[in-house]
């Protein structure tokens, strides 16, 4: 299925999935048979419920990542940080899902800057080429 083609229904299905589900992106993007890069351009930044610290707007988990590591930013302004440095003045603390019908333009993901997100992309690559080492010295012994 090609990006243009991609449905709301699908956008729906793909958030669904990424935010409420253990399954691995690969997984996602054959159940849904869509390529990993139309999957990933289909997912939204999850709201967090907790207000960001310069601007006062709500900050979003950009990805499933940062969201296990209580890594938040904003989208707004930029700022990224901790759960514990947003302030929770932005909701009632409950998450809900994107909803598919928005427009898309609406959510930008947040800018990569410095800060903690930077080093969530750096901490996910050194574990990456740990796995393909792994995987590559285990090869060799068979």
């Amino acid at each position: 299925m090609s990006g243009a083609a991609v449905d709301r229904e699908t956008e729906r299905k793909a958030n669904d999935l990424y935010w409420g589900s253990q399954s691995s992106v690969n997984q996602i993007a054959e159940e849904l048979d869509l390529s990993k890069g139309t999957l990933y351009g289909l997912i939204r930044p999850l709201p967090s419920g907790l207000s960001c610290p310069d601007c006062s707007e709500e900050a979003v988990y950009p990805n499933r990542t940062a969201r296990e590591r209580s890594l938040v930013a904003c989208p707004s302004c930029g700022w990224e940080g901790d759960e514990r440095e947003a302030d929770g003045g932005a909701g009632d603390g409950s998450v809900t899902l994107p909803d598919a019908a928005d427009d898309v333009d609406d959510v930008a993901p947040p800018p990569v800057g410095t800060g903690d997100y930077r080093r969530v992309v750096a901490g996910g690559a050194l574990l990456g080429a740990a796995a393909g080492l792994a995987l590559v010295l285990w090869a060799r012994r068979r």
